[in-house]
């Protein structure tokens, strides 16, 4: 990193900090009103069997995509250029960031799309192609975004867009993704609010927004089925009853412990109903940059990012920028099984290793969905078993299908994914006379996204071989 890019990112830094305070500040004068959820279990109400067997840490899945640890970049569209006014190709930036952190496994990359190029004018057509390169990409490389649009970078800068002008980039950007749906799908995993004020960060604009109109227009441009996340409780508030059940939550504050910085208080009096909402949902998460030198607590961390059923969390932030920082000593920090029961966070005991693992082990196989198939049982020409999700979320938007002897058979349940949320457990069973029985979860957006469970099984196309 050259000198102009570090101070760059150490200014960005001490901007996001200042702009936190903005955050927290705007909050505390907005009320929240988040829809009732029912409370998702809170420990396992069946014990998981050996009758199929289970996954090691050794051989544990690693390439489950819409899920997991994620990097970050940038494109401004109209430029050449990554972040704005930072003179670094964007086509570099993504090749950077995607090399340093590859080893580590990460599927996803959140991705910032800056729109201030046209803030007050239409997108062109040669601003589409450029983004449709770019998430060429990525389709490229096998991975997917945590996609947000923004404008507005720098404090007290008068140029940004009103209302109006993102209400109509919205429409023009709905009309791209449906001409372009299939890559969208392959390439999309999730969608973020973004477009008002910072960095997308719902505050310091030049302009004051609708907020409910932003929302409204956000949730019409978005594919049906794509994830969509606001960034604080007092923006789902503001949902209306038709888009409501579209839209979760990023915490990018996740220290561990309450600070009026955080998105919610974990003695505020709405926070169960929040964590509630986030259970069904899909929500992602970040610390503070590690060079801001914030104070953060590890197990408090895991318990936010398991009570948010996080599917997504940033190894950009506080890992290896510019030094070594929580996330990488987390890979020598024990947690013990005993730790985990007393702070009751899901985990899988197949995972430990003479009764512990590594924080940052945990929270890369916990982060998201992470099912296990047990408890098999045949007799009186019925095959049954259990499915148990040990990680944080629900499969969002996978669909079940299970094969006997090469032919697809219908459960005797009905499966949702919304039955295996965090705790999750449901047993099945079909007609069995012989031959293999395979479970297939795919992604009902993308085909080609299926689900490898925790178990030590054949994996045949997308198919776990759990009887051969």
């Amino acid at each position: 990193m050259n000198r102009w890019q570090y101070i760059l990112t150490a200014c960005v830094a001490v901007a996001a900090l200042t702009a936190v305070i903005f955050t927290a500040c705007a909050a505390t004068q907005m009320k929240i009103n988040i829809k009732e959820y029912p409370a998702a279990p809170t420990s396992y109400k069946y014990e998981v069997d050996n009758s199929i067997a289970l996954s090691s840490l050794s051989n544990a899945p690693q390439d489950n995509l819409s899920r997991g640890f994620r990097g970050e970049t940038y494109i401004t569209l109209g430029r050449n250029e990554a972040y704005p006014n930072s003179n670094e190709p964007y086509m570099q930036k993504l090749e950077y960031e995607y090399s340093r952190l590859k080893d580590d496994g990460i599927q996803l990359m959140q991705v910032y799309v800056y729109l201030i190029e046209y803030y007050n004018t239409q997108i062109p057509d040669s601003a589409f192609e450029q983004l449709k390169s770019y998430m060429q990409a990525f389709e490229q490389k096998g991975i997917k975004m945590l996609l947000r649009f923004a404008y507005e970078t720098n404090e007290g800068q008068k140029k940004g867009p009103k209302t109006s002008d993102i209400e109509r980039h919205c429409a023009q950007l709905k009309v791209f993704f449906q001409n372009n749906l299939q890559l969208f799908n392959k390439t999309v995993y999730a969608m973020q609010v973004g477009l008002i004020g910072l960095w997308g960060e719902g505050h310091g604009s030049a302009h004051r927004h609708d907020v409910k109109r932003v929302l409204a227009a956000v949730a019409d441009m978005t594919p049906e089925g794509t994830p969509i996340m606001a960034r604080t409780p007092q923006m789902l508030s503001q949902l209306s009853d038709d888009i409501e059940g579209r839209f979760g939550m990023h915490e990018d504050y996740v220290i561990g412990y309450n600070d009026p910085w955080v998105a919610i208080a974990t003695d505020d009096e709405h926070y169960q109903a929040v964590i509630n909402k986030c259970k069904y949902a899909v929500t992602d998460g970040e610390m503070p940059w590690g060079r801001a030198d914030i104070r953060i607590d590890m197990l408090g961390s895991l318990k936010t990012a398991a009570d948010f059923a996080m599917t997504s969390f940033s190894l950009a932030h506080n890992y290896t920028e510019e030094g070594v920082h929580n996330l990488k000593n987390w890979q020598s920090q024990a947690l013990t099984e005993q730790m985990l029961k007393d702070n009751n966070l899901p985990y899988n005991p197949a995972l430990l290793e003479d009764g512990s693992m590594s924080a940052f082990d945990y929270l890369k196989y916990h982060l998201g969905y992470q099912l296990v198939a047990s408890n098999l049982v045949i007799e009186d020409n019925q095959a049954s078993f259990m499915i148990t999700n040990y990680g944080f979320a629900c499969p969002y938007g996978y669909a079940m299908t299970v094969y006997v002897d090469g032919k697809a058979v219908e459960t005797v349940e009905q499966y949702d994914w919304n039955d295996l949320t965090q705790f999750g457990q449901k047993i099945f069973t079909v007609p069995y006379s012989g031959g293999k029985i395979q479970v297939e979860f795919v992604n009902q957006r993308d085909k080609d996204d299926k689900i490898k469970l925790f178990n030590d099984v054949e994996y045949i196309g997308g198919r776990n071989v759990i009887l051969s």
